[in-house]
């Protein structure tokens, strides 16, 4: 039974057009699971009841089930969601000056195995269907008071997104349905033929790449994809990249205490990244006991001089805030479980 949440507005029209013969049926039904964000064909009241029920027999419109929710301090809900083959995955909502950035996941694990990652820590998962990815879209945002205009996707939950750029393609379709490109972020840590991939898309959104090292050695240590493509080889592909009037590279950087954190390295990274328009984005390490107890986040004034050394080589800088740490839902942090 074809599940109709990964579809776009054109691709419902295609697939119902044989059991619906009025475009302004076809209408009706894509803005229900596009805009609305119906789950079930009995909530189209403006649709025949013979027609629900035909669809019904033959089309879903099914997301992952909500097994778990963790409310934050600081107003972030985790969400612990199952999938049908009863894997599980989680996604973070993150709501702000009337805004709210979803934080999507792209797989139920990570085989790249980054050592200051719990979700690389646990190990490989599979890829999320486009179904998957945009069911975790539309349960968020259901569940907040935000419409999509004012909404942020950024593809930092479990997972590598360019590992799984067939689903996560189909998915973009849909959101680019309601969402701006611009407000969407695929984070990388720094596969080359996904990158390719990126480069090729007809509407890119934003990239932001995980960098965390100024040095291919650091960056090999506790990145092991650094190993199988360089740091001077993913320069040159990033160096390549056609960007859109405007658009940066973000280039997310988690500091980590003693091994990448001193004024020394935030010059090194300036002059790694000297000539490509970009901001860098500093992310102290959100600690876990259990799972990287080697890791610390350096102590705030260390993270202040990094940043102030940056902005004195002429960089944008931000500082993530981590946000959703009492519940483990901050960068680095999520997992998932088996559901009993």
């Amino acid at each position: 039974m074809t599940n109709l949440i990964a579809c776009n507005r054109d691709e419902i029209a295609a697939v119902l057009a044989p059991w619906v013969d009025r475009p302004f049926r076809l209408a009706q039904i894509a803005e229900w699971i596009l805009s609305r964000h119906a789950r079930s064909f009995d909530e189209m009241t403006d649709l025949p009841l013979e027609l629900r029920n035909s669809l019904d027999q033959r089309f879903s419109i099914q997301e992952p089930r909500v097994v778990d929710v963790h409310s934050s301090g600081d107003g972030c809900r985790k969400y612990l969601l199952e999938l049908d083959d009863r894997a599980t995955v989680e996604c973070v909502a993150m709501p702000g000056r009337g805004k709210l950035s979803l934080c999507l996941s792209s797989q139920t694990g990570c085989a790249l195995g980054c050592t200051f990652c719990v979700t690389g820590a646990l190990g490989a998962g599979r890829n999320l269907s486009a179904e998957e990815i945009v069911g975790q879209y539309r349960m968020m945002l259901r569940h907040s008071e935000v419409g999509p205009e004012r909404v942020n996707l950024v593809f930092m939950g479990m997972g590598e997104p360019l590992l799984n750029t067939a689903h996560l393609e189909r998915a973009l379709r849909v959101f680019y349905e309601r969402v701006s490109p611009r407000r969407i972020t695929i984070s990388t840590a720094g596969l080359v033929p996904g990158i390719r991939w990126f480069a090729g898309l007809d509407q890119p959104p934003k990239l932001a790449l995980s960098l965390n090292a100024p040095d291919q050695e650091r960056r090999a240590a506790i990145m092991p994809v650094a190993r199988r493509y360089p740091l001077d080889q993913l320069m040159a592909e990033l160096r390549a990249l056609p960007l859109a009037r405007g658009r940066r590279i973000t280039f997310e950087y988690v500091l980590i205490r003693g091994f990448n954190d001193q004024a020394a390295d935030a010059l090194a990274v300036a002059s790694l990244l000297r000539g490509i328009p970009a901001k860098v984005n500093l992310i102290p390490l959100n600690p876990d006991a259990t799972h990287i107890p080697a890791f610390q986040p350096p102590d705030p004034e260390v993270v202040d001089i990094f940043g102030q050394t940056l902005r004195s080589a002429h960089f944008a800088v931000t500082v993530r805030n981590s946000r959703g740490q009492d519940v483990a839902g901050a960068c680095g942090q999520l997992r998932a479980r088996v559901v009993g």
